[in-house]
Parts: structure tokens; sequence; C-alpha cells
């Protein structure tokens, strides 16, 4: 490439790259990665848990900044889709509704109890997700925390101590 070529080379990419609408002219694709749901939609929103618990996360979802006058934050609309989805998940289609309550840092806690055992799942944000169980084994009470890295242990529990 002779000198007259290069200048010319280089300053159609000095060009190109300064050009703020350069850019615009890309396309993207979402990226979606696909988990499979342990109960079909359809069969989600017919079972007895459902409709308290969208009309508890639709309740949340208007709190704003210091709803306590404590200073909490306002509840993320973000942490109550993934709280959605943590459910649609692990929840068996006769499961308890939770009980869902905001937290100050904007986050929700989904809690469920029975006389045998207590589950306590907090999500602070899109995953960022810990879950607590209490049970009393023999009149003992026993504190675990469960692993988050998977829904599988959480299905268990709640198939195990929270069904209707």
């Amino acid at each position: 490439m002779n000198a007259l070529a290069l200048r010319a080379f280089e300053n159609e990419w000095y060009q190109s790259a300064n050009n703020p609408s350069e850019l615009a002219r890309s396309s993207t694709k979402p990226v979606v990665l696909a988990r499979p749901q342990l109960s079909s939609p359809s069969v989600v929103h017919r079972s007895n848990w459902a409709r308290p618990t969208i009309d508890r996360l639709s309740a949340l979802a208007p709190l704003g900044d210091n709803w306590d006058q404590r200073g909490s934050a306002a509840v993320r609309a973000d942490v109550l889709q993934f709280a959605w989805n943590i459910l649609v998940q692990i929840m068996p289609y006769d499961g308890k509704p939770p009980v869902i309550v905001p937290l100050g840092n904007g986050g929700v806690q989904l809690e469920w109890s029975t006389s045998a055992a207590a589950l306590e799942i907090e999500v602070s944000r899109p995953f960022e997700v810990s879950a607590l169980l209490v049970t009393e084994p023999g009149g003992e009470e026993t504190e675990n925390e469960l692993p988050t890295d998977t829904w599988d242990r959480l299905t268990e529990t709640v198939r195990e101590y929270f069904r209707q």
C-alpha cells in the first residue's frame, strides 16, 4: 500500500470511529438463557398460591423510598420479578402462598411457616438470594442455610414442609 492509499485508509478509519451514529446502525440480539420451569405457566396461574402471591407483589410495587419512614429504599421492580420467577420454579401446585415482606434495601423476603419448619428466602437483587430453613427435630431448633445456586433444595423444602 503506498503512502497516499495508507493515508486515505487511515482517514476513513478515524472518520468511522469518531462518528457517533456509527454504533446506532449496529444491531444486537438479546441473550436469552432458558431455565426449565418446574410448573408450566398454565398450571401456575390456576394454583391456589399464585393469585394471592401476585396480589401481594403488586401491592409492594408502588412502595417508594422511605416507605417505612426510616429511610428504606423503594422496592425494586426487578427484585419483584425475580422473586416471582423463583416461585414459579419452586412452588408445587398445592403449595402454601408465601408471606412476602419488603426489606429496607429494596429487596423482599419470602416466608413460610408451619409447626414443623420455617423457611425464609431473601431476594436482595436479581441473582442475590439467600435462604434459611429452621426446623425443630426432636424439639430442638436447627437453622440451616440452603444453597441458592440452583433451586433444587428450595423446591424439595417447599414440597416437604409447605403444601396445603
